[in-house]
């Protein structure tokens, strides 16, 4: 295993998953593996892993300070942090707790790969047509020469506390073994939390009030689903997403949802909507010769740009008597309209029996 970087980089480098972190460091032998550690290769011709334990160290004999201490298992800790204990030779304080530690032995110094506990989190402002993208990145270590994997519809629910803001820094962006890679460089605060603003992006946006027609019963009325299409040159990962609207001339921060993957374009459901309702009185359904025909109307009411979607197994026959069809595939139509007050639309299509 050989890794090779620039020579002003730090000297552990660090590659962050999801959910855990490979960290490359070089070690010599009798490096004292911390908890949660896992070794999983080394550059040395021989390595092995030994397990040293050592006692509890006493003070004997000891009496009890007068204070205020709490229980923590089978110790007293004063406010001061010292610890006192019952043994069988009554009762002594702690000068040392005895543990069990995990020491690597090498044959000559090497490059080790660790797994350790880490992870990273991407997330997104949208403010009017600018998408601001963030990363937050944890690890067990003080610093190391960053970099981020990442994979289409891997999840990143992953939350920190106590953060510390990093200055801006562009990451630079490559793919290998169908995964992106974000390269940060070296990176100091991984054990406190680190957030990192790494790019501004314009995107092409369309805010729509979508409606998803359950075409096959009638319906009472229902909120339409508020949803952003989003277009921009990048392929952005998935990630929570800080929506920003502007209330009384200031831009502030109105809702939060998940982001999926955007291949160059996508969309968001950002809430419902109180902006359109809907309801669909079916009217007629009849099955001939291996199809459904369908016949209902669509009653809308409110205000804004609406989507009316229609999923269905070789649509054809497609008929409305408002909007505009913009979009009519085998199994997927869409139909634009601007609701202004109310409305109702008169809707055919048949599809074929699953």
């Amino acid at each position: 295993m050989l890794v090779v970087f620039s020579s002003i980089l730090f000297a552990d480098v660090l590659v962050l998953f999801n959910y855990y972190g490979w960290l490359v460091k070089n070690v010599a032998d009798g490096f004292v593996i911390p908890e949660s550690w896992q070794v999983l290769q080394a550059s040395a011709s021989k390595w092995y892993v030994e397990s040293t334990a050592t006692q509890t160290k006493y003070e004997l004999p000891t009496t009890l300070p007068l204070g205020t201490y709490k229980i923590l298992e089978n110790y007293l800790v004063s406010e001061t942090g010292d610890m006192f204990t019952n043994t069988a030779f009554g009762l002594a304080k702690v000068l040392e707790k005895g543990k069990t530690e995990n020491v690597l032995r090498l044959s000559e110094e090497a490059d080790v790969l660790f797994r350790i506990p880490g992870s990273y989190r991407i997330y997104y402002s949208l403010k009017e047509d600018t998408l601001e993208q963030f990363f937050e990145l944890k690890a067990p270590i003080e610093k190391a020469y960053v970099i981020l994997s990442t994979a289409p519809d891997e999840t990143r629910a992953t939350t920190f506390n106590k953060m510390t803001l990093a200055q801006s820094v562009e990451a630079l962006e490559t793919s290998s073994a169908g995964r992106k890679i974000f390269v940060l460089g070296n990176m100091e605060g991984l054990d406190k939390g680190l957030n990192i603003k790494n790019k501004t992006v314009k995107v092409v946006r369309k805010d729509i009030n979508r409606i998803s027609l359950t075409y096959n019963y009638s319906y009472n009325w229902q909120a339409a689903d508020y949803v952003v299409e989003l277009k921009t040159d990048e392929e952005l990962p998935a990630g929570e997403l800080y929506v920003y609207g502007n209330i009384l001339g200031y831009t502030v921060p109105i809702g939060l949802t998940q982001m999926p993957d955007l291949n160059k374009e996508g969309s968001v459901f950002i809430s419902k909507s109180w902006q359109v309702f809907h309801s669909w009185t079916l009217t007629k359904s009849t099955k001939i010769g291996g199809r459904v025909y369908i016949t209902g109307e669509l009653n809308l009411k409110g205000h804004g740009l609406t989507k009316v979607v229609i999923q269905a197994k070789g649509i054809s026959n497609l008929s409305i008597s408002a909007g505009t069809i913009v979009k009519q595939l085998a199994d997927y139509a869409e139909v634009e309209l601007n609701v202004s007050g109310v409305a109702k639309i008169s809707i055919s299509f048949s599809y074929l029996i699953d």
